[in-house]
């Protein structure tokens, strides 16, 4: 490994993504001058070197990288120093990134490796999962056959349900967050949970419903707040069951072929989430039966208490649909 490579900061190519070294001028294979990135060395933790931007955000950037240790191919979330500033920001993100590589679940994604950069930055090295996500079937498909939508659904409630008992609340969950993994070995396609934030969270442990534990989330507002519950959007103190909401957007979208509110300034959106309900499935789909339809309003209700309370709770009441549907 060449000696700049642990002291350079990292540049991007704009066309194809690809990551160079602060010394290089222009990308090789599309021949247009790079740009710097934020003071982001090229190798994370004097380990895990910086290949191409996947996915950008306002929080931070998510990177492809090989583990130079290993050597693998791995996912490196970089999250911005200004995410970080505020008190007890690295102690908290330590703490949820602890929870996440604990947590050993196949529908989950692994995090190898975690840790807080000099400039206040932070990162996660996490499992690269290439395959192709709900969005990427949602948009081929337009709307997914009823079954084929309760089984990829049931799927996400199922790992979603495991990250929650390990302490971890998504609070970023869309289409994008789940991979569809392909049948192997006689088994059939299931899914994978990604895309955790692993920042801004608050003091204490995760809220159960029935246990006295509890971790609060303060909400953020993302580019496209689609996927947030009214809670998230009110900027009150979440708990998982804004991530059940988020499921029941996926889920109606899935099935509609649209959210159940959207609109092109943040403030009309967030009226329609605060005051308006969403269109009856039914009317957009007359292939959901009503006992589906029932599923997902209940986990769109405005008020938490309103909806299922937890994950497992969802997931048993779409396959319950399912069977009777």
């Amino acid at each position: 490994m060449a000696s700049h490579d642990l002291n350079t900061t990292v540049r991007e190519c704009v066309s194809c993504r690809r990551c160079y070294d602060s010394v290089v001028q222009f990308c090789e294979d599309c021949f247009v001058e790079l740009i710097s990135i934020e003071f982001i060395p090229r190798v994370i933790g004097g380990r895990y070197r910086l290949e191409r931007v996947i996915a950008r955000g306002g929080m931070g950037r998510v990177f492809a990288a090989v583990d130079l240790g290993e050597p693998r191919e791995v996912a490196v979330k970089v999250l911005r120093a200004s995410v970080m500033a505020e008190p007890l920001a690295q102690d908290r993100f330590r703490r949820e990134a602890g929870f996440a590589a604990a947590l050993h679940n196949p529908q989950v994604v692994a995090v190898y490796d975690y840790g807080v950069m000099p400039d206040a930055s932070a990162f996660v090295v996490m499992e690269l999962v290439g395959e192709p996500s709900l969005r990427e079937e949602m948009k081929r498909e337009g709307r997914l056959a009823p079954a084929r939508a309760v089984a990829v659904l049931a799927g996400a409630a199922g790992a979603l349900h495991a990250a929650h008992k390990a302490g971890l609340v998504h609070r970023d969950l869309k289409p994008e967050s789940i991979a569809l993994l392909q049948p192997s070995d006689g088994q059939p396609p299931g899914v994978k949970l990604l895309g955790f934030s692993f920042a801004r969270v608050a003091s204490g442990q995760l809220f159960i419903p029935g246990t006295t534990a509890r971790l609060q989330a303060r909400g953020y507002l993302p580019r496209t707040p689609t996927y947030l519950s009214p809670e998230q959007f009110r900027g009150e103190e979440v708990d998982l069951r804004a991530d059940v909401y988020s499921l029941g957007v996926i889920a109606y979208e899935a099935l509609a072929g649209k959210p159940p509110f959207a609109a092109q300034r943040v403030g009309d959106f967030g009226f329609k989430l605060l005051n308006e309900t969403a269109q009856p499935l039914r009317a957009l789909n007359p292939k959901v039966s009503p006992l589906l339809e029932a599923v997902i309003a209940r986990a769109l209700e405005k008020d938490p208490a309103g909806r299922q309370q937890n994950a497992a709770e969802f997931k048993r009441e779409l396959l319950g649909a399912a069977q009777v549907g």
